[in-house]
């Protein structure tokens, strides 16, 4: 009996464990919602997006698979050499014209007296200059200068996996299901449990009330009557 007692607990914990995870997983969720904003395809958190690197033009500064994270307030004119900066750019494929972000370092800032206002950037690990200039409208953002190592590839994963149908459903409409059900069955249980005790507490109380009135009666019965004093 004591075992069973001891498991029911451990469950009763496990199960609470579980709870607070999931609840702490949708406040996240929620959170990251409610206060991220989507733009150009990319979410930023407080003005903050995170970037998986897919190659290593800026190594060492960063290598691919490292996470990076650039800051989206910002103003271009703000921009001086040797800042590096994500934008978008694009290349010319046999599919077509493919666009993507890169990040490269800014080796010169657009020239006032120029009628074509751009910046010429290039990678710390790649021989020359970037083709293609970058307009300030193209800027995403300009780098914090933090990064994660080896973090890209497995935030990239889990990122896409959230966003997905697949991972919405599985971890967050599965779990919720799941506990509600729980919250449904315990909540049956309590009531049943409170309905037990009220009508045991319910049927004492009448015996009581019963043996209090048979007393009375057997007292009143017992009480000498008065016609027979006469």
């Amino acid at each position: 009996m004591e075992n069973v007692v001891k498991e029911k607990q451990t469950l009763k914990k496990v199960l609470n464990i579980a709870f607070y995870v999931v609840l702490a997983i949708v406040f996240i969720y929620a959170m990251f919602a409610l206060f991220s904003k989507k733009d150009d395809n990319l979410f930023s958190f407080l003005g903050i997006t995170s970037l998986a690197v897919q190659s290593d033009s800026m190594k060492p500064e960063f290598e691919e698979g490292d996470l990076i994270f650039i800051r989206r307030n910002f103003d271009p004119a703000d921009l001086e050499v040797d800042d590096v900066i994500t934008y978008k750019t694009f290349e010319i494929t046999d599919q077509g014209i493919v666009e993507y972000y890169n990040t490269h370092r800014i080796i010169e800032t657009p020239n006032p007296d120029e009628d074509r206002y751009y910046f010429r950037t290039a990678g710390d690990n790649t021989p020359g200059i970037d083709p293609v200039p970058v307009d300030p409208e193209d800027i995403i953002g300009r780098w914090t200068g933090r990064s994660w190592s080896n973090f890209g590839g497995f935030v990239d994963g889990i990122t896409t996996f959230l966003k997905s149908s697949l991972g919405f459903f599985l971890l967050i409409v599965i779990p919720a299901l799941a506990f509600l059900i729980y919250e449904v069955f315990r909540f049956v249980k309590i009531y049943s449990d409170y309905n037990l005790k009220k009508q045991t507490v319910d049927r004492v109380k009448m015996q009581e009330d019963a043996l209090e009135e048979a007393k009375k009666q057997l007292k009143k019965e017992s009480e000498p009557n008065e016609d027979d004093n006469k």
